[in-house]
């Protein structure tokens, strides 16, 4: 009988979860990385400046996934990854000055977050030696889901709430809840607190943006629904194959 056999007559779905998280935690706990309690970062997962990124709790983090600092100032976070995230598999996150992934942010596989680009102010230089821009700051806001292959270019901010969808490229501001899609990136509808529903943009009544809640309330709002909540792990690995 294979080890994964084996687990499958012996431990529940939950008991593996805290076996796989806790061998996560057991790797990483020498290296006095800055990883909150019950976040799971695959082995395959690879980190350069684990100094200046900050990951909080219950946070998964797919495998093959990269994330990736840039200027790197002492003292200083230059990414910072929520509380309850599940970042999928083969994402890749390259900083600028800070780059900021919300509470509760869901990506799907294959996204990007490009934060900084080469400098390429003299072609006559290779511009694999000129550097890169480290002044930018992108953020995704609390709860935001984004599909898979999206791409988050430059010093955007998503708002909380918003959803994007599958093979965006995301080139400017999106406002807090919003629905948008496409290359470029463009919002097509808006959630009206008031009706409470997903409404066209064109038909959207700016007014009653009033009514959406700050980031910091609707945190707390959500931080009331997490009893019972059972992060993904299964969907950050396949390491263990199917353990369901």
């Amino acid at each position: 009988m294979s080890i994964n056999e084996a687990l499958k007559e012996i431990l529940s779905s939950k008991q593996k979860r805290v076996l796989y998280t806790f061998f996560s935690k057991i790797k990483l706990l020498f290296l006095k990385k800055q990883i909150g309690k019950n976040s799971y970062i695959d082995s395959t997962v690879n980190i350069f400046g684990w100094a200046h990124v900050s990951i909080g709790e219950n946070t998964l983090v797919g495998e093959q996934s990269w994330i990736n600092v840039n200027g790197r100032e002492k003292n200083f976070n230059h990414i910072v990854i929520g509380d309850y995230c599940y970042l999928g598999k083969r994402n890749l996150l390259s900083s600028s000055r800070k780059l900021i992934i919300g509470d509760f942010v869901m990506t799907n596989n294959e996204c990007k977050f490009l934060g900084s680009n080469h400098i390429y102010n003299d072609p006559m230089s290779p511009y694999i030696a000129t550097g890169t821009t480290n002044d930018d700051i992108q953020k995704i806001g609390a709860n935001v889901w984004i599909g898979a292959g999206t791409i988050v270019l430059g010093a955007v901010t998503i708002g909380h709430g918003s959803i994007i969808g599958a093979g965006s490229v995301v080139t400017k501001d999106i406002p807090s809840f919003s629905i948008a899609v496409g290359n470029p990136c463009k919002v097509i509808k808006r959630y009206d607190f008031k009706e409470e529903a997903w409404i066209k943009v064109q038909d959207f009544d700016l007014n009653t943006e009033e009514l959406m809640p700050l980031e910091k309330e609707y945190i707390k709002n959500l931080r009331k629904n997490t009893k019972g909540l059972e992060m993904p792990i299964m969907a950050a690995t396949s390491k263990y194959g199917d353990l369901y």
